[in-house]
């Protein structure tokens, strides 16, 4: 279902690393530093800080009690750690990587429609998941070896349904860092936050079993 969407045209943005290219470190620094924290809907958002929260408070205290450092630099090492695993396994790395050096592209046509396939299934499995919708350079069909997966998953209300998203969210993360897969994935807590997507990016579903899916895009483009 996924073959006729790749495409060799490459528009890249300027901020991209290109083929024959220099290295673009200021993209490694600037998402390490925001990792789109000023980007995630509110349920993402409580449970990023926890998770933040919770490897800066252990780190900062084995140092302070344990090796009996300074506050600040016990603070400051927490932080280091915890944001640079938040950044390895809760955001989208290899996207990053990516996006970094001319030489690293995504694993290619066949391992992504594999994955996507494998993704679908685990998705589909998920009862608390009612849509998982893929944006960007594969619904405009430019996909090219330097793209990323754009992905957006929306499911039940409720607090204890909305940290199981964010667990299957977290879950298919840790998934792409291991197939060294480019994937930027939010979790959106309604259709507002879809809004946000470009208006020439109609969504491929790999699940729409959600009536607010339906009703914001009218539709068509679902999967049976």
């Amino acid at each position: 279902m996924f073959m006729e969407l790749f495409n060799h045209y490459k528009p890249v943005k300027k901020i991209k690393a290109v083929e024959g290219g220099s290295v673009k470190w200021i993209v490694t620094i600037k998402q390490w530093i925001h990792q789109g924290f000023t980007y995630l809907d509110h349920t993402e958002m409580f449970w990023r800080v926890v998770w933040e929260f919770v490897p800066f408070s252990f780190v900062a205290s084995m140092l302070y009690w344990g090796v009996g450092l300074k506050l600040w630099v016990c603070v400051l090492v927490g932080f280091l750690v915890s944001h640079t695993l938040n950044w390895i396994f809760n955001f989208n790395f290899w996207t990053c990587i990516d996006f970094t050096f001319p030489s690293v592209h995504n694993p290619g046509n066949d391992a992504t429609i594999d994955y996507l396939r494998r993704m679908q299934e685990r998705i589909r499995k998920n009862d608390v998941i009612t849509g998982c919708m893929i944006y960007g350079s594969m619904s405009r069909a430019v996909w090219h070896d330097k793209s990323d997966l754009d992905m957006r998953i929306i499911g039940k209300s409720g607090f204890w349904n909305g940290f199981k998203i964010y667990w299957a969210v977290f879950k298919e993360r840790l998934i792409a860092v291991r197939e060294k897969q480019p994937l930027d994935l939010y979790q959106a807590d309604s259709v507002k936050f879809l809004k946000r997507m470009r208006t020439d990016e109609y969504p491929i579903f790999l699940k729409c079993d959600d009536c607010r899916l339906r009703k914001f895009y009218g539709g068509g483009g679902f999967p049976q």
